[in-house]
């Protein structure tokens, strides 16, 4: 995943990896463009209890779970996802099956 420093030089969100770079030339935006996370990631600065320290499993999973939520609401085409394996993942609530990548 991207290092929290790529935000400040242009290279990306400082919370959220697989939004821009050479690997995201082809991927289908919902919107057309890559979302834009600046209000939300200043509110999330100014409000969180806790800050990890960069590297940590703590921290990781705190990517993770911001970019695969960026990925699922924005990116189109499953195939455009890192964060899980399109052709394998699913998920369900109460034993309804709500996404499935075939």
């Amino acid at each position: 995943m991207a290092a929290a420093g790529e935000e400040a030089s242009g290279g990306g969100d400082k919370y959220r990896s697989f939004m821009y770079g050479e690997g995201e030339k082809d991927t289908v935006w919902r919107l057309g463009s890559p979302p834009n996370y600046d209000v939300v990631n200043k509110l999330f600065e100014e409000e969180r209890t806790k800050e990890w320290p960069e590297g940590s499993l703590e921290e990781k999973v705190q990517r993770l779970l911001k970019t695969w939520e960026m990925e699922l609401v924005h990116k189109v085409r499953p195939e455009d996802q890192k964060s899980v394996h399109s052709q394998k993942f699913c998920s369900s609530t109460n034993a309804i099956n709500h996404i499935r990548s075939l």
